[in-house]
């Protein structure tokens, strides 16, 4: 079955490729935009929805080009089929410079049509797109309140959104006591119980609307700090579902507790990373964290990240020892730093030494972002619109 996406801004266009479509074997059409949607409104579409083709009227030429060149960038080798109403030669050379293969004017012939969506079928079967990758989603599990484990996820994920280009989402989790919505000064947007009590009729629209917005990171929050009795986890696996199809990378700061909504998240998590500060009650209580964790069979997937750490404290075999578990990172005390950061609504400044350190483990989760890309096929001049057969007359639009 292949999926396509309509983008089409005339009501009477759509509603006569929508009776045309429909009349094409395995094919469905998995959303009509009505309006030419911004190039993150249509990566998050083509995600969500799983599309193999995109059907683009291109009337309006600045915005058409500009989704287009997205489209090259960020899903390099998506068929894409235009169509405009004015048969302007002048268009053609420009699609042929943006590599797109079929070009077909309107009113629309349903051969032309059929012909041009099964020349992209084809294509898909010989050059398929590269697979989106699953994203990797990372719980910051405090070993008990006040080890700084927000101040970690909130730097962390901006690093990973701002600075390595990751598409990251941040989920704070602490339904009781978040102080993301806080430290972001995120004012009106949605947030993580809301996205759950609308689990059922959730869409990349609604998502939209719901995520709060710093630089490039993506937000939940934890909303009003007072969590419903109990939490439909059927509705969290659809809210995690559709936020793995848009993200690289999903952060999640959890609470305290090993309560059944956090039990559920770290189960999905690739790492769970388990904070705690070189302090005699809260390594201790990193012990018992890490014990119930090794009785719910998670403890192979935990990190320990060592928050504060100053000259005198334990030292990181020290730390191990205690808790029972190496010291994957650790994190110097920067008291004014991190209140700087607070009152500014800022994350830590790489500048610092705190900094520093909060990025590299931001690369330790990204490490495919520092390999070299895959080369992509590149399609020669004559391929760029699709030849017909040696006994009909070569074109590079269907009438």
């Amino acid at each position: 079955m292949l999926h396509c996406i309509l983008i089409c801004p005339n009501e009477n266009a759509n509603a006569e490729l929508a009776v045309l479509l429909s009349r094409i074997p395995d094919l469905e059409v998995a959303r009509v935009l009505t309006n030419y949607p911004s190039p993150d409104e249509l990566l998050r579409a083509i995600r969500v929805r799983k599309a193999d083709l995109v059907l683009l009227c291109v009337d309006d030429w600045p915005q058409s080009e500009a989704i287009i060149g997205g489209l090259d960038n960020a899903v390099p080798g998506l068929p894409i089929i235009t169509f405009d109403g004015h048969d302007s030669q002048e268009l053609l050379p420009k699609l042929m410079h943006l590599g797109v293969r079929e070009h077909l004017n309107f009113p629309m012939d349903a051969s032309a049509l059929a012909n041009a969506i099964d020349s992209a079928r084809r294509r898909l079967v010989t050059h398929p797109v590269a697979a989106t990758r699953q994203s990797d989603l990372y719980t910051f599990f405090p070993a008990k309140p006040g080890v700084g484990t927000s101040t970690l996820a909130v730097s962390t994920s901006h690093a990973l959104a701002e600075d390595l280009g990751a598409r990251t989402l941040l989920l704070d989790c602490d339904l009781a006591a978040g102080a993301i919505r806080f430290l972001l000064k995120l004012s009106t947007s949605g947030s993580v119980v809301d996205s759950i009590k609308h689990a059922a009729n959730l869409d990349e629209d609604l998502w939209s609307q719901m995520v709060g917005k710093y630089d490039r990171l993506e937000v939940l929050h934890a909303g009003l700090l007072d969590p419903p009795a109990g939490l439909d986890l059927p509705s969290l696996e659809r809210v995690l579902a559709m936020a793995r199809a848009q993200y690289e990378v999903i952060c999640v700061d959890l609470a305290s507790s090993l309560d059944e909504f956090s039990v559920a998240l770290m189960k999905e998590s690739r790492r769970i990373f388990l904070v705690t500060t070189p302090e005699v009650i809260a390594l201790h209580m990193a012990k018992a964290r890490l014990a119930s964790l090794k009785d719910l069979g998670l403890h192979d997937r935990v990190s320990l990240l060592l928050n504060r750490k100053v000259r005198n404290d334990f030292s990181d075999a020290d730390v191990a020892k205690l808790v029972g578990l190496p010291v994957a990172y650790s994190f110097s005390n920067d008291y004014a730093g991190v209140q700087g950061a607070i009152l500014n609504a800022t994350p830590v400044s790489h500048e610092s030494a705190l900094g520093q350190s909060i990025l590299n483990l931001a690369q330790s989760m990204v490490p495919h972002l520092d390999a070299p890309k895959p080369q992509t096929y590149r399609r020669k001049f004559l391929e760029f619109f699709r030849q017909l057969p040696a006994n009909e007359e070569e074109l590079v639009s269907h009438k």
